[in-house]
């Protein structure tokens, strides 16, 4: 019954994300999810000539443990959206690295790689901590097989909100380059765009409370209450 429920919902999900409209231009945020079940909500503003998204939830974690799920580039197939590898390029300090990703694509689409450049930062008030990153697609050379992706702007904040409580914003855009000229790829890139933040913060729930992310510490960042 449990997986009927899930299947059912995720099905209601797609199909109101297949029918969403797409503004011309938009100036605010324009919410398009809002998932009571497991507190997760979706919303898209176009910028820039992109499509942006904005996705949030809340869960019980401390700080340090989103910093280790980052560091753990490896398994980031197991909890990110359609990743099928990823791992670490060049540690260039504590808070500073370049990763390297490829993303799964539907067929007969080539699969997309992506070279990103994170920073890690936290405030010193609020004791957010923001992990942003950019596209290097030049940081090393292209590989056969896949379409590197040459713009990609992420960002992610952690911010305290109460006892154990963070509020986690999963926010960016990008694009898949290639040609997306045929229908199957406009079709897929635009259920992309909401499947990604939806199920992405969905398998971060999922793995977040994990002994090994749980337990880590970092001299640079300060936790609630310390």
């Amino acid at each position: 019954m449990l997986n009927m429920k899930c299947g059912l919902r995720k099905t209601m999900l797609l199909v109101a994300l297949t029918s969403a409209p797409y503004p011309a231009f938009a100036d605010r945020w324009e919410k398009r999810i809002s998932d009571s079940e497991t507190d997760i909500q979706v919303s898209y503003r176009a910028t820039g000539g992109y499509t942006e998204f904005r996705a949030v939830t809340h869960v019980k974690s401390r700080l340090s443990a989103f910093v280790a799920l980052f560091r753990d580039t490896d398994r980031m197939p197991e909890w990110v959206y359609r990743t099928r590898k990823a791992k670490t390029l060049e540690k260039i300090s504590e808070t500073e690295v370049y990763a390297y990703t490829v993303s799964e694509m539907q067929w007969p689409l080539l699969d997309r790689d992506a070279i990103v450049h994170t920073t890690l930062s936290q405030d010193p008030q609020s004791l957010a901590i923001t992990i942003r990153g950019r596209a290097a697609p030049h940081y090393r050379p292209e590989n056969k097989g896949y379409v590197r992706m040459k713009i990609v702007e992420s960002l992610w904040s952690f911010t305290p909100t109460g006892p154990g409580s963070v509020e986690v914003v999963f926010q960016g855009y990008g694009d898949p380059g290639g040609n997306l000229s045929t229908s199957i790829a406009k079709w897929f890139i635009d259920l992309a765009l909401w499947e990604a933040p939806y199920y992405t913060l969905l398998g971060l729930q999922k793995v977040i409370s994990r002994d090994a992310y749980q337990s880590a510490t970092y001299g640079f960042v300060r936790e609630p209450g310390e």
